[in-house]
């Protein structure tokens, strides 16, 4: 018989995913493992709903409603070193990482799973919306049928052993759906609200930087150079953002760039922000990288839309150049670039440079 772990995150969705599982498998053979990323006395620590001690604490009202075992799984390591020093080490760079891609990656689908199998559980589920179809024996890695909720851009680092073992339950349904089942469930957490921002950022990113990264006013230059006035230290800027620039600008600006080595914020207008062409890094495939030059749709970031492009490079590159059909706005380096093909992921990188 199949033995089920549920990632369990406290939240509504996990706590579906949980009640599907128990439905599909029986109680006797699913638990919940819900992650510990916190020292909860640590200036760090959040509150948010997907890490907090009462996190745990609904996640274990759901296990006990389900009459499944719950374990608590202690990533505190794992989870400063990979996602919270990533996250300040690419500020420093003067990039915008994405925390939740590789907390995604590295901490729930490798760590997290490889947990799961220590404690003899075949599959590990999780209330993502996403879909994992199989063709003979190759799995696919879908957008969930709710656009508006579908979550395949956290997963494109997701390869073919993790796909095998692994289920989304609520792939094919709606935010709506999941709740009014959380209700027939009678599960504690049906209407909890979910945070929508970084799990481990309790203020700003600027207040949460800030002491952190080594930063240095310098100048803020436009394309030619001029000098426009003073930044407060590059780590605090991003691609596209207007506030927090100075007055005594003639017309909007916007950062478009940043010169490390001379510690220079570039400013220009709204159409100096777009761009035909980037550079990825890190690529990684769900299967096999495709034949280049290959026509796919990219995503640069979660809540765009996808858009035609070219990828050029050869089988085995970490990194490949793209050439988009249409200028993209604020192309941001460590941002994530996620490949489509209709709806499934082929992969993805992080993006290096326009």
């Amino acid at each position: 018989m199949t033995k089920v772990a549920v990632a369990m995150s406290g939240g509504v969705d996990s706590s579906v995913a949980a009640a599907l599982a128990v439905d599909k498998y029986g109680r006797e053979n699913v638990f919940g493992l819900t992650m510990k990323l916190y020292c909860y006395g640590d200036d760090d620590a959040s509150e948010k709903s997907c890490c907090s001690l009462d996190a745990i604490t609904d996640a274990v009202s759901v296990c006990m409603r389900l009459g499944i075992r719950h374990y608590v799984v202690n990533l505190e390591k794992e989870f400063r070193a990979e996602v919270i020093d990533n996250f300040i080490s690419e500020y420093e760079q003067g990039n915008t990482p994405n925390p939740c891609i590789r907390c995604n990656s590295l901490i729930k689908f490798r760590h997290l799973l490889s947990k799961s199998q220590e404690l003899g559980a075949d599959m590990l589920v999780t209330g993502h919306y996403s879909r994992i179809e199989k063709t003979k024996d190759t799995f696919h890695l879908l957008r969930g049928l709710d656009k508006t909720k579908d979550q395949s851009y956290f997963l494109y680092g997701l390869g073919q052993d993790q796909l095998s073992h692994i289920w989304f339950p609520l792939g094919e349904m709606t935010k709506t759906e999941t709740r009014k089942l959380a209700e027939k469930y009678g599960l504690k957490t049906a209407q909890k609200t979910e945070s929508q921002d970084v799990c481990f950022i309790s203020s700003t990113t600027q207040e949460f930087l800030a002491g952190k990264v080594k930063a240095a006013s310098g100048n803020i230059i436009d394309k030619e150079g001029k000098v426009l006035g003073r930044h407060e230290g590059l780590p605090f800027y991003t691609i596209g953002q207007r506030k927090g620039l100075g007055g005594g600008f003639t017309e909007p600006m916007y950062v478009v760039g940043v010169n490390l080595e001379n510690n220079e914020l570039i400013v220009g207008r709204e159409e100096d922000l777009y761009a035909d062409e980037m550079t990825v890094k890190g690529v990684t495939w769900t299967n096999v990288a495709p034949d280049f030059p290959a026509e796919l749709e990219v995503k640069i970031r979660y809540n765009s839309e996808a858009t035609s492009a070219s990828l050029r490079g050869t089988e085995g590159d970490a990194a490949i150049s793209i050439k988009f059909h249409k200028p993209q706005k604020a192309i941001t380096p460590g941002q994530t670039a996620v490949f489509y093909s209709g709806d499934e992921v082929i992969g993805g990188g992080t993006i290096l440079s326009t």
